[in-house]
């Protein structure tokens, strides 16, 4: 009988890796196009203005570096970049100088400096975490890992703040880095996976506070793996049950009763820390919300103490590492037995303690260097302010976090997060929920650590006092990988059974073939098959990859929108928070326009900027040296008729009245022309109607007479908006109504008349010079 052998082609290892990395490098193309596309289009929103201007002034500083050191001379109040948790952490702001250095060196417009070049780090570090799930194949499977690239890469959440220059989505890459690092070292036991993780913790530790969160969420699962295995040593069915049935619904070993115990003690532990942590906030913060005296001066012997203690703590670990290497070159090496505590240790089942227990000095050394040498170069910015970096880097973040626990920046309620998230996130709340569920029935420790990381942020984010839009990228990204959990079997049972239907295809060709010929009917060798997929199971999993790609396609839609149309305009996004609107750029531009006419351009116009229009103003004029802020008060010794002056706030009304003509083109109150008046947006924001009202919120307000408009609550503003009829309930088929319309329509859900206005003043002999 004549066999029919299929080709085989020898596959080297290389040519193995990389066919099987190009369906990842194709998804990483797709989150880098979707980051850098008109990257720079949207103005600068309140904090990224912060951000780009205090990153060009660390640039400035390390053009004369030694100043930051000794003060010269001339300049004897010098001053530079310092870390302050105001602004979070100082990685942001060197990563983004080094981004302008390297655009003036390359020759970028606006010498290196711009609305584009600020936000590439920020689209540098949101490509990098569509690339991270390729390192999880050995957790997440291959078709489990591109899923989550996938999702990653066109997230609407993670895409847009993937394009904004504020440091939590670079803290959520070096999260993720930290976890990629520490699964693959307790997997594969190579010290650079080791040093990877310290790296992603020391970057995530310099970028925001948040990672005292994350710490405590990710410290409490190490316990509690740490708990299992040392319970996982202690039979306890056998001991109990001596073979009665009863004793048969115990479980094998001590693992879980510890797990339970461990819990239960953490979880009192949690509470009374939350609690102690709310009430220290309240001691140390003044009514004014300002820190107490006392408690700066214990935070103060705090820094001074631990600079004091540092370099001893240095000498000593030095001593120590001396000693294991003198030992190793006098021939004393480690012995290859089992020793100490690892005697105690199955490596089989207890991995972690494994790890623990067996890791080489070297391993750890180089990891706590790397760290160390991190945490020093950005704390002390590159080496100008040690001894203030270091007592600041690691007490000043933390004091000010608690502090921020009373301020309760953005008052947002505790639901915020569940509103949000699914009116947007439509593939990743369905998928994720189904991965949540396929965790549990099917457990591995990495698929646990997955759902207590969502639910761990999740609570501890509610909790926290301040809530924000950008704080929900930290939830999104655990969400994205349970989804990508939740949809791989669906996929990998629909690429089988495709591949199945086509073999059997392949088969019936020939033997037809030779059935009409009336040859005997070969036999074709194939390589071994994959595990037959039935009509039923295929079906099925058909029917939920349709179901994916139908809840996909509101997820593209709602990035398109959020990312591309609608990326400056507050009251139509949710996600977008009190963001600068394009008036910004048609105020700039009439500035520029004036300049160029009368001061042939070279940045020499005087300009007048109140307080509450400092930022982003201060970025948008930093070429111009002749800028007077805080005016009037700023500059008492300036004129009083300068030819621009932008204003902000509830003093725009007093300023209309102040320096314009009012009736017959009589001069202003202050003897000069008068200007020409000019209001824009400064500042929109999404309506927040579904807040509960205040009645309910504070047991001191009442509910008599209170206006109906305003916040109704999230069931009654999801039906009616922020100004229900009298005696309205939840209407489930209107709220329907409105989110559908909300997702291909952007029919704002409340009010769209939110704003914080500006006024731009130009003086009327100068104002023809310019459009209207």
């Amino acid at each position: 009988m004549r066999t029919l052998r299929r080709p085989v082609r020898k596959l080297t290892g290389k040519y193995c890796r990389l066919r099987s990395a190009a369906p990842f490098w194709g998804v990483i193309l797709l989150g880098a196009i979707l980051r850098f596309w008109g990257l720079g289009d949207k103005p600068l929103h309140h904090d990224e203005s912060l951000h780009a201007y205090y990153s060009w002034q660390l640039l400035l500083n390390l053009e004369h570096w030694s100043w930051c050191i000794s003060p010269p001379p001339s300049d004897p109040s010098y001053a530079c970049y310092t870390y302050n948790p105001l602004l979070h952490g100082p990685f942001q702001f060197h990563f983004i100088a080094l981004v302008y250095r390297i655009s003036q060196l390359v020759g970028a417009p606006d010498n290196g400096i711009s609305t584009t070049t600020v936000r590439i780090p920020a689209a540098l570090l949101g490509t990098l975490i569509v690339a991270l799930p390729y390192f999880l194949r050995d957790y997440l499977g291959k078709w489990g890992a591109l899923l989550a690239s996938f999702l990653l890469a066109v997230s609407p959440s993670i895409v847009y703040f993937s394009r904004f220059a504020r440091e939590d989505i670079y803290f959520a890459c070096f999260t993720l880095v930290w976890i990629v690092g520490v699964a693959r070292y307790v997997r594969d036991r190579k010290m650079r996976w080791l040093v990877i993780a310290a790296a992603g913790f020391a970057l995530a530790y310099a970028t925001k506070e948040a990672i005292f969160l994350e710490m405590l969420i990710f410290g409490a699962f190490l316990g509690a793996l740490i708990v299992w295995e040392l319970g996982l040593k202690l039979p306890l069915r056998a001991r109990l049950s001596n073979g009665s049935s009863p004793g048969a619904l115990l479980p094998q070993t001590f693992a879980p009763l510890f797990v339970v115990v461990y819990f239960a003690i953490a979880g009192i532990a949690g509470k009374l820390l939350l609690n102690w942590i709310d009430a220290l906030a309240k001691v140390i913060v003044t009514p004014g919300g300002a820190p107490t005296a006392q408690a700066d001066q214990f935070v103060n012997n705090l820094k001074q103490n631990t600079v004091a203690t540092i370099p001893w703590l240095g000498i000593a670990l030095g001593v120590f590492v001396l000693i294991l290497l003198f030992r190793e070159m006098s021939g004393k090496l480690p012995s290859q037995e089992r020793r100490g505590l690892a005697k105690f240790v199955d490596p089989q089942k207890q991995p972690l303690l494994d790890a623990i227990v067996t890791m080489p000095w070297t391993h750890w050394f180089f990891a706590l260097l790397c760290g160390w040498a991190i945490f020093l170069v950005l704390f002390t910015v590159l080496f100008t302010n040690p001894a203030g970096g270091i007592g600041d880097g690691i007490w000043q973040g933390i004091y000010y976090w608690v502090q921020q626990q009373q301020v309760a920046r953005g008052n947002q309620p505790w639901y915020y997060y569940l509103m949000v998230i699914p009116l947007y996130e439509q593939i990743g709340v369905v998928f994720g929920l189904i991965g949540i569920l396929r965790c549990i029935a099917q457990p591995t420790r990495f698929r646990l650590f997955l759902v207590y990381w969502l639910v761990g942020n999740l609570f501890l984010y509610s909790w926290a006092a301040e809530k924000m839009p950008w704080l929900t990228i930290h939830m999104t990204m655990p969400l994205m990988l349970l989804a990508a959990i939740g949809l791989e079997p669906v996929v990998v049972t629909c690429v089988n059974f495709v591949r199945q239907f086509l073999s059997s295809k392949a088969v019936d060709a020939p033997v037809a073939e030779a059935s009409v010929n009336g040859n005997v009917p070969p036999v074709v060798s194939q390589p071994p098959s994959r595990r037959r997929v039935g009509l039923f199971s295929g079906s099925a999993a058909l029917l939920g990859l349709v179901a994916a790609l139908l809840l996909l396609l509101p997820t593209l839609h709602n990035t398109y929108e959020l990312s591309y149309i609608h990326p400056a305009d507050g009251p139509h996004e949710m996600l977008v928070y009190v963001q600068t609107t394009t008036d910004v750029n048609i105020v700039m531009n009439k500035i520029n326009q004036l300049d160029q006419k009368f001061y042939g351009g070279q940045h020499q116009i005087p300009i007048a900027i109140t307080a509450d229009a400092t930022w982003p103003f201060a970025w948008y004029v930093r070429d111009y040296p002749n800028i007077c802020f805080d005016y009037p008060t700023g500059c008492p010794t300036w004129p009083k008729n300068l030819p621009v002056i932008i204003g902000a706030g509830d003093a725009i009304y007093s300023m209309e009245t102040q320096y314009t003509a009012v009736g017959g083109g009589r001069t202003n109150s202050l003897g000069g022309s008068p200007y020409v008046f000019h209001q824009y947006h400064m500042r929109t924001w999404w309506d927040e109607g579904y807040k509960q009202p205040i009645c309910e919120t504070d047991p001191s307000v009442s509910c008599a007479g209170q206006p109906l408009y305003g916040y109704v609550g999230p069931l009654l503003w999801l039906s009616y908006g922020n100004n229900p009829p009298p005696g309205a309930k939840f209407n489930f088929g209107l709220a329907a109504q409105r989110i559908w319309n909300w997702w291909w329509n952007r029919t704002a859900f409340g009010d769209t008349n939110g704003s914080f206005d500006m006024v731009l003043l130009i003086r009327n002999d100068l104002s023809k010079a310019v459009a209207p």
